[in-house]
């Protein structure tokens, strides 16, 4: 007893010491740098030779007259933008690249061209698209001014068009690194950083983006799907409600409630989000589908069908049509059944799908106990699809329901080969088996399925009364 109140004694100095105790993390460690070297440029400037015909080409260029702009680029700089083009392979388009501020002429080299120039004949290339030639172009004008910061920006973006996205990073963040702090640098970091699914660094750039630009949905947008993709719901649900506060009518914030929701396992306020999107027309077929999934399992079937019509209607995947015919099989709803089986009467399907909806418009006669009409069904089932393992197996009990031993085992034992019903055809065998008095069959069979499913305690004990029933023969 002493040692007993002793132990006890122990255990709560201990658990007093451990409220008292706090786990070492680990040191943080920073190494600051003394700062970057002095900018030499941040901004270019043309050299004087430049000049007239920038003013005259910056305005086609704002005007979009691309083709124009290019034309007069090329006419004055054959062969600078025949390097371009090909990508500049040899370099010769970067040694021609100086400094606009070197603008006396005696310091330029044969056929120099501004940092300016380049970066504008950059951005005339990168408006046609051809993103070889702006890609040369701007890596010159980097060349003569690594610290140009318009230029940085420019191939961020042209980087971020291409889908070149850990090749964007470094520029985006060399032109903010620079003093460029503008919505669309910020918004542009944010995208690429959410497609290199760096989520928070994501949201941090889309914030810094709102800061300046609070009103900008593609920002808020930014925002709240790198919040969701880095599961940081609880935030992302409080900015959705923010947002749905000024934009009551925006359905695609409610599909972002609903998933939020869904994500977080409340089903209810999920659905309710969803059906707000559907009626405010997001009907989208997975939206549909979703929905229809959701008022099936809480047990709004009449809703969950006619989100299934209007699915059916939109074209939804025959497969989850098909899933959801068989939930409501297997949960007796045989109107509703009827309805979605009404909606395919004149929808082209192939003949694994006729297949399949034979096999529920089989259990509906089964239901209906229209034997004939079942056995029908099913045959022409197979006879589109031999391995329709589903049909194979309400066949075979069909046939056994009709003492057809010989036909109902065969086609149990093709069933039993489809993983998806072994065990139940299995189980139909053993029963055909009984019928029959063949006990060491049955018996056989049972501890078969038995032994691939060893938690079913019904097997067990039947397989006990089919060994009693063996040791009573003769």
């Amino acid at each position: 007893m002493r040692r007993a109140i002793a132990l006890l004694l122990s255990l709560a100095a201990l658990q007093a010491s451990a409220a008292e105790l706090q786990v070492a993390l680990p040191r943080a460690q920073f190494v600051l740098q003394q700062g970057e070297l002095p900018l030499l440029s941040r901004e270019g400037q043309p050299l004087f030779t430049e000049s007239d015909v920038l003013q005259k080409w910056l305005p086609l260029l704002t005007d979009q007259k691309t083709g124009q702009v290019l034309a007069a680029i090329k006419e004055r700089y054959r062969d600078l933008t025949a390097d371009l083009e090909a990508g500049d392979p040899k370099g010769d388009a970067a040694q021609k690249a100086v400094d606009g501020s070197l603008s006396v002429a005696g310091r330029l080299p044969a056929g120099a061209v501004s940092a300016t120039m380049l970066y504008f004949i950059g951005s005339a290339y990168m408006a046609a698209q051809n993103s070889k030639a702006a890609d040369a172009a701007f890596k010159a004008a980097l060349k003569a001014m690594p610290d140009y910061v318009r230029v940085h920006e420019s191939v961020g973006i042209l980087y971020l068009l291409d889908e070149r996205y850990a090749d964007a990073v470094p520029h985006l963040s060399r032109a903010l690194q620079l003093g460029l702090a503008t919505p669309n640098l910020y918004g542009a970091l944010g995208f690429a950083n959410q497609k290199l699914q760096n989520y928070f660094g994501a949201s941090s750039a889309f914030q810094a983006a709102m800061m300046l630009e609070p009103d900008n949905e593609q920002w808020q947008q930014g925002l709240l799907a790198s919040l969701a993709a880095s599961k940081q719901n609880e935030a992302a649900l409080a900015f959705v409600d923010q947002l749905l506060k000024r934009r009551p009518d925006d359905a695609g914030l409610w599909v972002y409630r609903a998933s939020l929701e869904l994500d977080a396992g409340r089903k209810q306020p999920g659905l309710n989000s969803l059906e707000v999107a559907i009626r405010l027309g997001n009907d989208e077929l997975a939206n549909l589908q979703v929905c229809a999934t959701l008022h099936l399992e809480l047990g709004s079937v009449d809703r969950a069908v006619a989100l299934l019509r209007a699915g059916i209607a939109k074209g939804i995947d025959f497969r989850y049509a098909d899933q959801s015919m068989q939930a409501l099989a297997d949960r007796e709803q045989w109107s509703a059944l009827q309805k979605l089986l009404d909606e395919y009467k004149n929808v082209a399907l192939d003949d694994k799908q006729q297949s399949r909806l034979l096999l529920h418009r089989a259990s509906l006669s089964e239901h209906d106990k229209n034997v004939a009409q079942q056995n029908a069904q099913l045959q022409r089932a197979l006879a589109l699809d031999p391995g329709n393992a589903e049909a194979l197996l309400q066949l075979g009990q069909l046939q056994l329901r009709e003492k057809n031993y010989a036909q109902a085992e065969l086609l149990l034992e093709r069933a039993s080969t489809d993983v998806h019903v072994a065990e139940a055809a299995t189980l139909t065998l053993a029963q055909a088996a009984i019928d029959q008095h063949n006990y060491d069959k049955a018996l056989k069979l049972l501890r078969d399925v038995h032994a691939a499913d060893p938690a079913r305690t019904d097997l067990a004990r039947n397989i006990e009364a089919l060994e009693s029933l063996v040791q009573l023969q003769p």
